[in-house]
C-alpha cells in the first residue's frame, strides 16, 4: 500500500496499542450509538402503523408500549453524560427494549400476520447492523436474549406454532440475525484498522516534520558555521597580505640601511665616522624592530579571529 508516495510500514500500525486507538474508537462509536438511540426514539412509535394492520385488536396497547420504549430511550440519551452511561449501553438499552416489545408482539400476532411481524424484526436487525459498533460478544448476547424472549412468547401464543413461524420468515429472520452479528463485527474490525492506520500515519508525519525541522536547524547552523569560517579565513588572509606588504616594502628599507651602514663602518677612517655610523645603525635597528613588531601583531590579529 502506497501512502504519500512511499511504502507504508505495517510495523508502525502494529505499534499503535489499544490505549492509543480506544479513545478514538469510543468517540466514533458514541456518535453511532447516540444516533441509533435517536432513531429508535423517533421511528419506533411510527411502526405502530404496521401494528394497526397486523394486529388491529391490540394496536393501541402496542402504541403505548412503543411510546414507553421511546421515552425510556430518550431518558438514556439525556442522562448518559450525567450518569456516565457507557456508549455501548446507549445502543444496547433501546435494542433490548425493542426486543422485549417485539417479543410481546409475538404473543399477540396470529398466523396470517406473522410474516409482517418477522419483516419488522428483520428491519430492526438490519437497522442495528448499520449503526451499532461494538465487539461481537455484545451482538451475540443481545441476539440470544432477543431470540429467547421471542421463542418464549411464541410458545405462549396458541395461534402460532414453531413450524408456522419458520415457514413465515422465521428461518430468514435467524439468517438475518447471524448476518447482523457478522456485519457488526466486520464494521468494528474495519473501523479499528482504519483508526490504527490513521494514527500511525499521523505519528509518521509528525516524525517526518520533526526530522525536517532538525535538518533545517542543522543546515542553518552549518551555513552560519561556514559563514564564520569564511570570514575568519578572509580576515587571516587580509592580515597575511598586510604582513607581506610590510615585509616587501617597509622591511626592505631598514635592512638596506643596516647593510649599508655595516659596509660604511668597515671603511670608516676615524673614530668619529665610526661613532656616527653606529648611531645611525642603532636607529635603523630600532626602526627594524618596530616593523617586525608590527608584522607580528598583524599576524596575531588575523589568527585571533579564526
Amino acid at each position: 500500500m502506497m501512502i504519500n508516495g512511499s511504502m507504508y510500514d505495517q510495523d508502525s500500525v502494529r505499534r499503535i496499542t489499544q490505549e492509543m486507538w480506544k479513545p478514538e474508537l469510543d468517540r466514533i462509536s458514541k456518535r453511532y450509538h447516540v444516533t441509533v438511540a435517536w432513531v429508535a426514539v423517533l421511528l419506533d412509535p411510527v411502526f405502530a402503523i404496521t401494528d394497526y394492520f397486523n394486529i388491529p385488536a391490540s394496536w393501541q396497547e402496542l402504541l403505548v408500549i412503543r411510546l414507553v420504549v421511546s421515552f425510556l430511550t430518550l431518558l438514556v440519551i439525556l442522562l448518559r453524560r450525567k450518569l456516565q452511561i457507557p456508549t455501548y449501553l446507549v445502543a444496547a438499552i433501546p435494542f433490548l427494549l425493542i426486543s422485549l416489545q417485539n417479543a410481546y408482539v409475538y404473543k399477540l400476532v396470529d398466523g396470517e400476520n406473522l410474516l409482517g411481524q418477522n419483516l419488522n424484526y428483520m428491519a430492526l436487525l438490519v437497522g442495528a447492523s448499520m449503526f451499532v459498533l461494538w465487539p461481537w460478544i455484545y451482538s451475540m448476547i443481545t441476539i440470544i436474549f432477543s431470540a429467547g424472549l421471542t421463542f418464549l412468547c411464541l410458545m405462549i401464543n396458541p395461534k402460532v406454532s414453531l413450524n408456522l413461524f419458520f415457514v413465515n420468515g422465521g428461518l430468514l429472520l435467524m439468517a438475518i440475525a447471524l448476518f447482523t452479528i457478522v456485519f457488526i463485527q466486520t464494521r468494528y474490525t474495519l473501523v479499528i484498522r482504519e483508526i490504527r492506520t490513521r494514527l500511525a500515519l499521523k505519528a509518521s508525519n509528525e516524525a517526518i516534520r520533526i526530522q525536517a525541522i532538525e535538518i533545517k536547524n542543522i543546515n542553518e547552523n552549518l551555513e552560519q558555521l561556514v559563514k564564520e569560517r569564511t570570514e575568519a579565513l578572509q580576515t587571516k588572509n587580509k592580515a597575511l597580505e598586510e604582513a607581506a606588504f610590510i615585509n616587501a616594502h617597509k622591511l626592505r628599507s631598514p635592512v638596506a640601511s643596516i647593510l649599508g651602514l655595516v659596509n660604511l663602518m668597515k671603511t670608516a677612517a676615524s673614530a668619529d665616522e665610526l661613532r656616527e655610523a653606529n648611531d645611525h645603525l642603532q636607529k635603523e635597528a630600532i626602526r627594524l624592530d618596530e616593523i617586525v613588531s608590527t608584522i607580528r601583531k598583524t599576524i596575531e590579529r588575523g589568527s585571533s579571529r579564526t
